[in-house]
């Protein structure tokens, strides 16, 4: 048996807590710990010396303070979306806290409490059941805890803020394995804790084993929907993907920045969205002209409202912006509660999905295979933040040249290889409204 499971389990005995499951390679057990030891992005491919499936607070407190004593790594992974795997780590002791999900709602209160292992589908079914919702993501699988401590960034996120704005208690193990109890109503020093891991980083400040997070009501009817200009089209003798159609990506991105600047109470229906704009192949000796270089874009929504008002909003807003495809992608809200919101509301923005890519290759229609559940391949990612005053005319001009470039090779797509950027509006009722006092509320930048 591995040696450092024997002294971990003997840990536990003597600090009187129940022992957790414990994965280890070449074990008994060994598709299990293959199974558990993947993260989301399979780039990474961690082998953990151990890895400890907690249920609850104390049997991490046991845990953090034996790697402390031991000088050895520790880790933690609640959704294991990490993109660069910081979640995991070959030779380290892996906590997964995938187990501990339970949520408490009491809809009196207006407040959740959720502990870190739980998934946005799940998640999203059991608050909307009880008429109340919370600032989630928009990808189905990803779990709570590195979300939220991380900001909080998704479809509500225009109206409701990021999830992190909305915690108003933790229970956390620190770095001494100590449990601490941490809400708005306790002394300073409770409230600086609470106030850091409100968006200060996951795995910064302690492991989070349960967070206190405001409610919302559930509006009436949810729509989530996409817009898409100069759609992909498979080229089978070319063994190539095209765009049909020639809008001006330059059209696109203006118009969407104006509808999210918008502080008229339409806009305020589009209570998230996000652009996304494909690169694509250019040749070295190709006149670059941001006027009328056009790129697959897509604009996913969540709306408030019904069909009709939606139609109504977009036929006012993007009339100018050429050809384009509308598609309803679900419902649901308090007046739809036979369709279960996780599975309607919940997939995944802002990615393509191998499996789609060949549906199109053969000419198939239909509802798109969820990327969150397709076997997500290897992929990087960067992130950064728009100066508050939004891209202006150099900085679109820039970015849409940036997605046109020769580095890009026409057969990518065909391969599963994939480039694009995905813009998030976070400016909204909620920031719009917000004065200078609040902008406190979290610690995220």
């Amino acid at each position: 048996m591995n040696t450092i499971v024997e002294k971990l389990r003997a840990a536990y005995r003597s600090a009187a807590v129940p022992v957790p499951e414990i994965l280890y390679n070449c074990s008994a057990n060994q598709e299990k710990y293959d199974q558990y030891r993947q993260i989301f992005n399979r780039w990474f491919q961690f082998m953990p010396a151990a890895i400890v499936l907690c249920v609850t607070a104390e049997q991490a407190s046991v845990a953090v303070k034996f790697t402390s004593k031991h000088a050895l790594p520790l880790r933690v992974r609640s959704g294991g979306h990490d993109h660069e795997g910081e979640c995991s780590g070959t030779d380290t002791i892996l906590l997964d806290l995938s187990k501990m999900d339970k949520v408490e709602i009491d809809p009196v209160r207006r407040i959740a409490r959720i502990q870190p292992g739980i998934r946005f589908k799940e998640l999203t079914t059991q608050l909307a059941k009880k008429d109340v919702m919370i600032p989630h993501g928009t990808c189905a699988t990803v779990g709570i805890a590195g979300y939220t401590m991380g900001g909080g960034w998704g479809p509500w996120t225009r109206k409701h803020g990021m999830c992190c704005e909305s915690v108003v208690g933790a229970t956390l193990v620190l770095g001494d394995g100590s449990i601490r109890k941490v809400s708005m109503d306790g002394d300073h020093a409770e409230r600086e804790l609470l106030w850091a891991i409100k968006g200060g980083g996951g795995f910064s400040y302690g492991i989070v084993t349960e967070f206190v997070i405001e409610t919302f009501e559930l509006p009436a009817e949810m729509i989530k929907f996409q817009i898409e200009w100069n759609e992909f089209q498979y080229v089978p003798e070319n063994r190539l993907f095209a765009i049909r159609g020639a809008t001006p990506t330059l059209t696109v991105l203006q118009t969407w920045e104006k509808v999210i600047a918008s502080t008229d109470l339409a806009a305020s229906q589009l209570v998230g969205t996000n652009l996304k704009i494909s690169a694509k192949h250019a040749s070295e000796n190709e006149p670059f002209n941001p006027h009328t270089v056009s790129h697959n874009c897509v604009m996913y929504g969540y709306w408030e409202g019904d069909e009709n008002s939606l139609q109504k909003f977009i036929d006012q807003r993007f009339k100018d912006t050429g050809r384009y495809t509308v598609t309803i992608l679900g419902k649901a809200g308090r007046d739809y509660r036979h369709l279960l919101y996780g599975d309607h509301l919940m997939s995944s923005w802002d990615r393509y999905s191998f499996h789609n890519m060949n549906l199109l290759k053969q000419g198939l229609q239909g509802i798109p295979f969820p990327p969150d559940e397709d076997q997500p391949a290897p992929h990087k990612i960067t992130s950064r933040l728009v100066n508050a005053d939004g891209l202006g005319e150099q900085g679109r001009y820039k970015l849409l040249e940036s997605l046109t470039s020769p580095l890009v090779l026409p057969g990518n797509k065909d391969l599963g290889l994939f480039t694009y950027i995905t813009l998030g509006a976070i400016t909204g009722n909620y920031y719009q409204r917000m004065t200078p006092g609040q902008k406190t509320k979290s610690a995220f930048p």
